[in-house]
This record gives C-alpha cells, sequence and structure tokens, in this order.
C-alpha cells in the first residue's frame, strides 16, 4: 500500500505527497501519488540531507578557524551561513533536533561577540544587529511548522497551482502562520483559488474547514467580501 512507504521522518519533498494523499478532496486536479512517486521524493530529500550534513561540517570548521584578527565581514558572513543552514534543517527527512540546537547555540555566540564589538561608534550598528535578531525570533517561532519552511525554501516542493490545496490541509495555526510569509498578491490569489475550491466540495466537513481558513485570509485582507453562505451539508 502507498500509505506503508511514507517515512516517519519526511522530507519537503515527501510531505507534500503526503499532504496530497490524506487530502485528496482539496487537490481535486492531482492524481494521488504513486509508489514511484514516493521514492522518488524519498530519494531527493536524503540528497538533501546529505549535502546539509556536508554544507554543516564545513561551517562548523570555518568556525573553529576564526580568531581575534577575523574581520567583521568574514564573521557576519558565517553568521548568515548559519541562519540559512538552521532554517535549512526546518524541512529536512530527519530529526535534527540535536544540531538545530547545536547551530543556535554557535549563532548565538557569534552574535554574543559581534555585540560586543558593535559598541562605541558603531553603536548604530549594534542596534541594527539587535533588531534583526528579534525578526530572526519571530522567523523562527513560524519555522516550526513544516508549511512555513516548505514555503519559504529557495525551490519549493509546492508548485504554485497546489499552494492553497496545501494551505487548506494545515492547522488553524500553522495556517495563521503561513500566511505571514505570504505576499498580498499571493493572498489575494489563495482568497480566489479558495473559493474555488468550495465549489468542489460536497462535505460538511471539508467545507467547513475551507470556509474557516478562508474567513482567517479575509481579515487581513479586508478589501474582499466575507460570505454568509453556510456549508452545504454533504
Amino acid at each position: 500500500m502507498v500509505n506503508d512507504s511514507f517515512s516517519k521522518w519526511p522530507g519537503a519533498w515527501e510531505r507534500h505527497l503526503i499532504r496530497r494523499y490524506q487530502h485528496p478532496h482539496f487537490f481535486e486536479s492531482c492524481k494521488p501519488p504513486s509508489a514511484q512517486d514516493i521514492s522518488e521524493a524519498q530519494s531527493r530529500d536524503q540528497q538533501e540531507l546529505g549535502q546539509f550534513h556536508l554544507s554543516l561540517q564545513s561551517l562548523i570548521r570555518r568556525c573553529t578557524d576564526l580568531t581575534t584578527e577575523t574581520s567583521a565581514a568574514s564573521i557576519t558572513a558565517i553568521k548568515k551561513e548559519l541562519d540559512s543552514c538552521h532554517d535549512t534543517a526546518f524541512s529536512l527527512a530527519a530529526d535534527l533536533t540535536e544540531q538545530k540546537t547545536a547551530i543556535a547555540t554557535l549563532n548565538e555566540v557569534i552574535t554574543s561577540a559581534m555585540r560586543r564589538a558593535l559598541t562605541g561608534e558603531d553603536e548604530a550598528l549594534r542596534l541594527q544587529l539587535i533588531k534583526d535578531e528579534a525578526k530572526r525570533m519571530a522567523k523562527l517561532s513560524r519555522l516550526e511548522h513544516p508549511i512555513v519552511s516548505d514555503l519559504l525554501r529557495s525551490i519549493s516542493p509546492i508548485p504554485q497551482g497546489q499552494l492553497t490545496a496545501a494551505l487548506l490541509c494545515e492547522s488553524d495555526k500553522a495556517y495563521k502562520a503561513a500566511l505571514e510569509v505570504l505576499s498580498t498578491n499571493r493572498k489575494n490569489y489563495l482568497a480566489t483559488r479558495i473559493d474555488t475550491i468550495m465549489k468542489s466540495l460536497n462535505s460538511e466537513k471539508f467545507l467547513t474547514q475551507a470556509n474557516r481558513k478562508r474567513e482567517l485570509l479575509l481579515k487581513q485582507l479586508p478589501d474582499l467580501p466575507m460570505t454568509n453562505d453556510e456549508p452545504v451539508p454533504g
């Protein structure tokens, strides 16, 4: 059975196939994933996991080579790579809790050192660093939801045409976190697509779920009309 082929720790590519498999009512124009589709997605996820480990090892070596003579520009570059590496870990096919904790600790050490260095005449830069870290903390809280990490990848496993269906599968909490990373244009597109998908649903349960998502979205897009239509019983 296809269901037995899924991994305990799916990566981004397999995770989207699981959405399609578990919620075919939202993915009305997609064929159910085949065993071959799952195998190919798992292979792609494992390749990304292997690349992550190589990149992390290289980054750690660079951190251990830091000295008091290392330029601020070089330290800043390493910090950006640490941030990127940490974000990538959220979407990979493994439990990387230990690695994420280690990266976060290392990043904190580097950030603290940068704050101490950027004092006095560099007070403006130090304050900017603090603001950047505050923004990053807000981003990290959203990345705990796999849908967000999948959307923020440089190459997302979620095609534009399946974005709405993927979001409708999520809990309200994860859905609202995902909305925070979408542009206004994509939210407008999302609102239109939700209406279209709702017309194809004939189950009260799924209509209620989709309508709830629509209402949460429209609170962020006040120019679009709310609906008083009741879900049609299945």
